[in-house]
């Protein structure tokens, strides 16, 4: 009898402790709210705890010290609206507010887009990145900055004896203030399959800029002043190796026009062969006999090139704009 007793007393007791244990599994909104709080204060082992590892947002990389990652959650703020539990799921209705990151960004581009433009970006690649990255930060420090505001049912799962919150792509736009949806349009809009008319404008750019302004125009502003066009300085070996990677380029591109068969790119192919051959030409030229600085006496004559520039430009434009009356009409 007494030993059966104790058997009771031993299974009763057992029963209380796990009783107990259960208790402290805290509930679901609490694991929201100190999830959140861990993702404003990027408080890495928190965020690990709530969240499948790899899971949000590449954790590894935002959550390392970065100020603009900082400033990112800094402004995170929300409102536990209501929860709900069913066996191991459960779901939090929450107020999430954050910077309205899409308006950002659209500024954010708008000016790098000015400063590219304007030569205004610093010409070595680590320093240009730094001054890109500053610029986003004095974005974010504004005090006047937008907040977007959503509603998310933050979804949870128990995993033992804790829930762990499922990063939904509603869930990480909202944290982020929209920057997640924004970033998923800038990468369809990339991924989207290129015409032969959005191509054909590549290749004006690649003309305009490449060929023209960083190489041919260079070098005449060379000859003429012993300078280049911004009245700076010119290494003309650096030019002319510049030149070999776009001649290089070049002749992708010249396999691509040749590729293009339908009759509405006749004339585009035609002016392109005379534009083709022509960089070739004053390519050749300045490799065979190397500009001086200054030299008056040197025959760089680009007048041609600009003739056959322009009009590829302006045939690229009326394709353009067929194209988008076509679209337009469907």
């Amino acid at each position: 009898m007494l030993k059966r007793i104790w058997i009771f007393l031993v299974v009763l007791l057992a029963l209380s402790v796990a009783l107990v244990a259960c208790n402290k599994i805290e509930p679901p909104e609490q694991a929201v709210t100190n999830a959140l709080n861990a993702v404003k204060n990027l408080d890495k082992d928190t965020i690990q705890k709530y969240f499948d590892s790899g899971e949000l947002l590449d954790s590894e990389d935002w959550v390392k010290d970065d100020e603009s990652i900082r400033l990112l959650f800094d402004q995170l703020q929300f409102k536990i609206i209501s929860s709900s539990k069913e066996g191991n799921a459960a779901t939090v209705k929450t107020l999430i507010t954050n910077t309205d990151m899409a308006v950002i960004m659209e500024e954010y581009f708008e000016k790098i887009l000015e400063l590219s433009f304007n030569n205004a970006l610093p010409e070595d690649d680590e320093e240009s990145d730094k001054a890109m990255e500053q610029l986003l930060i004095d974005l974010l420090k504004r005090d006047n900055n937008e907040k977007a505001t959503s509603t998310v049912d933050i979804k949870l799962a128990r995993h033992q004896d804790s829930w762990v919150i499922e990063p939904t792509e509603e869930f990480q736009d909202a944290v982020t203030g929209g920057l997640y949806s924004t970033i998923i349009a800038m990468d369809e809009s990339f991924s989207e399959e290129d015409t032969p008319e959005s191509i054909l404008s590549e290749i004006n750019d690649f003309v305009m800029y490449d060929v023209w302004e960083d190489g041919f125009l260079e070098i005449s502003q060379y000859l003429l002043y012993g300078e280049d066009s911004n009245g700076e300085g010119l290494e003309i070996d650096y030019t002319l190796e510049w030149l070999a990677d776009v001649v290089e380029v070049k002749a992708e591109y010249d396999d691509y026009m040749k590729s293009l068969e339908d009759k509405k790119y006749a004339t585009v192919k035609q002016i392109w062969s005379k534009l083709s051959a022509e960089i070739d030409r004053l390519y050749n030229q300045v490799v065979e006999n190397k500009p001086v600085a200054g030299d008056s006496s040197y025959q760089f004559d680009t007048g041609v090139f600009e003739q056959y520039m322009a009009a590829f430009g302006s045939e690229v434009e009326k394709l353009n704009a067929d194209s988008n009356a076509d679209t337009d009409s469907q």
